[in-house]
C-alpha cells in the first residue's frame, strides 16, 4: 500500500475520535439546561459563553442575520426617519424604545404567545423569577386565544388566598385591559413590592359579570413536595417541577418505602411544570427505561426521545395520577408518559396543554430573545399543544366542594387503588396508536426502539416560580 495512503488512514485514525468528542460534546452544550418560564413553559437556556473545551474558554457562536435575505428594510427606515422628522413631539422620543419596540413587533408577528422579547429590564425580572424567591400574587399565567389567562394559582399564595383560579381571564390589571398584552408586561405591572396591592377584574366561566379581585403582594417561597400517608396509600403533592423538586423529593424517598405504600396517589392539580429534567429524573422513580418523552424541533440537537434510567422506587406500585386544567408542561410530560405506558391512572380534568420548548437567547445589551425551538410528544406521538392530556376518568372539584373542605377526585383516587378490579378496568382501553402498531402491553413497536436512546442529563437549573 503506497505510504500516502497509509497516512491517511492513520490521520483518519486520529482524528474521527476527536470530531466525535467535539460533536457529542456541542450536543450535551445544547440540551444541558433547561429551565422554566415564569408562565410554567419547559425552557432551554442558551448562553453566550458558557463552557470550556481542552482548558480553553469559548463562545458559542449566535446565528446573527445583519442583512436578512430577500428582505428590503427601507421601509423601516423611511418610517423613522418621517416620524423624526413630523412627530411633533420629539422630547417623547426615545431610539432606544424605539428599537425595543421594533424588536416586539417583529417577535409578534410570529403570533406565538410563547415567543417574546425582553429589554434588559424584562430580562431581569426573568432572572429573579427563577432565582428562588421574588414578591407578587403567585399565580402563573400565559396567553390562550389572545387572553391573558391563569393557568394555576400556588397553594397558599395570596392568589389562591385572594380567589384567584385555574381558567379565569385577567381582562384588566389595576384598571388597564390587557388585550393584546403580552406575558411579560402582564409580569411586570402584576409584579410589586410586599404589602402593596394589585386589582384584578377577571371574567370567570359560569360567572355573568366579570369580578374584581384585589390580592396583596407578598414574598413567594413555593415548596415543590407536601407528602402523607392516609389509609395505606402515600399522597405526595407536587406543586412544581423545580431545581429543588429532587433535593425535596430524595430527602423524603426514604421513609415513603419504609411506609411500604399499597398504592400511590400523585396529585398535580395546579401544577404549572417547570423543568424537564425535574419531571424526568423524577420518573425514574416510577419507570423503568422507558421513553417519557420526545422533542421535535428545526435544529440539529431539538428532536430526541428521553428515557428514564433502569429500576426505580415504586415501578411496581399502583399509580393514580390527579390532574386537572392548571397542570400544565412538565406535569402534562409525566401524566402523558403514565398514560401512554399504562403505568398508572389519570383522572381529574383535562389538563392546560402546554406542549412547546422555549430557548432563551441572551442578547448583546442586556436584554433576551425567548423563542420557541421544539414541541414534546407524548411516547406514543401524541401532542398536546392547546389540547391538553384527556383523563382516564373525568372527575371535577367544584367551588363548593372547594368551599366546603371536599375533595371527590382524591376520594375517587383512594376508591381505585382500593379495588383493584377498577384499576385494571381503567388500565385496560389501549392508548391511542401514534406511529407503529400496538402490542399486548400497550406500546408500539416503534417506540420500543426509541427506547433504547440514552437517558438525558441536564445541568442544575434555577427554580421554576410563577410569572407575578
Amino acid at each position: 500500500m503506497p505510504h500516502y495512503r497509509r497516512n491517511i488512514r492513520f490521520l483518519l485514525f486520529l482524528i474521527l475520535p476527536i470530531l466525535t468528542f467535539v460533536l457529542g460534546w456541542i450536543l450535551n452544550q445544547k440540551q444541558s439546561q433547561y429551565r422554566p418560564h415564569p408562565t410554567g413553559e419547559v425552557v432551554q437556556q442558551t448562553e453566550k459563553k458558557n463552557g470550556t473545551f481542552l482548558g480553553q474558554k469559548i463562545s458559542l457562536p449566535l446565528r446573527r442575520k445583519t442583512d436578512p435575505r430577500n428582505v428590503d428594510l427601507s421601509l423601516f427606515w423611511e418610517v423613522w426617519n418621517e416620524l423624526e422628522a413630523n412627530f411633533l413631539y420629539q422630547e417623547d422620543l426615545d431610539t432606544q424604545e424605539q428599537l425595543y419596540g421594533a424588536a416586539r413587533g417583529l417577535v409578534r408577528s410570529t403570533e406565538d404567545p410563547y415567543t417574546t422579547f425582553m429589554a434588559p429590564e424584562e430580562t431581569k425580572e426573568f432572572e429573579e423569577s427563577i432565582s428562588g424567591e421574588f414578591e407578587g400574587i403567585g399565580a402563573e399565567i400565559a396567553i390562550r386565544d389572545e387572553q391573558l389567562i391563569v393557568i394555576s394559582p400556588l397553594k397558599g399564595s395570596p392568589a389562591e388566598l385572594a380567589g384567584l383560579r385555574a381558567g379565569d381571564h385577567i381582562f384588566k390589571i389595576d384598571g388597564e385591559p390587557t388585550f393584546d398584552m403580552s406575558v411579560m408586561d402582564a409580569v411586570m405591572q402584576i409584579r410589586g413590592p410586599k404589602g402593596e396591592k394589585v386589582s384584578l377584574e377577571v371574567i370567570r366561566e359560569g360567572e355573568p359579570n366579570p369580578i374584581q379581585i384585589t390580592i396583596v403582594r407578598d414574598t413567594i417561597q413555593v415548596k415543590s413536595l407536601e407528602w402523607r400517608m392516609q389509609e395505606g396509600i402515600a399522597v405526595i403533592e407536587i406543586s412544581q417541577f423545580g431545581t429543588e423538586l429532587m433535593n425535596e423529593f430524595l430527602a423524603v424517598l426514604p421513609q415513603i418505602s419504609l411506609a411500604k405504600p399499597d398504592g400511590i396517589v400523585l396529585d398535580l392539580r395546579n401544577n404549572g411544570g417547570g423543568l424537564l429534567d425535574a419531571a424526568l429524573r423524577f420518573g425514574n422513580e416510577f419507570f423503568d427505561r422507558k421513553v417519557l418523552v420526545t422533542t421535535r424541533g428545526r435544529q440539529f440537537g431539538d428532536s430526541g426521545a428521553l428515557q428514564s434510567g433502569p429500576g426505580g422506587a415504586f415501578i411496581e406500585i399502583p399509580l393514580v395520577v390527579m390532574v386537572n386544567r392548571g397542570s400544565a408542561s412538565a406535569s402534562e410530560i409525566f401524566a402523558g408518559a403514565v398514560q401512554d405506558h399504562r403505568r398508572g391512572v389519570v383522572i381529574g380534568e383535562t389538563s392546560f396543554g402546554k406542549g412547546s420548548v422555549q430557548n432563551v437567547i441572551p442578547l448583546s445589551d442586556g436584554s433576551s430573545l425567548k423563542v420557541t425551538v421544539a414541541e414534546w410528544l407524548t411516547p406514543l406521538g401524541r401532542s398536546i399543544h392547546e389540547v391538553g392530556i384527556e383523563p382516564d376518568e373525568a372527575v371535577e372539584r367544584t367551588q363548593e366542594d372547594f368551599e366546603n373542605d371536599l375533595d371527590p377526585v382524591m376520594d375517587r383516587a383512594f376508591d381505585i387503588l382500593a379495588n383493584p378490579e377498577a384499576l385494571q378496568e381503567l388500565l385496560a382501553p389501549e392508548p391511542e396508536e401514534a406511529d407503529g402498531t400496538t402490542t399486548e402491553d400497550g406500546e408500539t413497536s416503534e417506540a420500543e426502539t426509541n427506547e433504547e436512546a440514552p437517558a438525558e442529563e441536564s445541568e442544575e437549573a434555577p427554580a421554576p416560580l410563577p410569572a407575578e
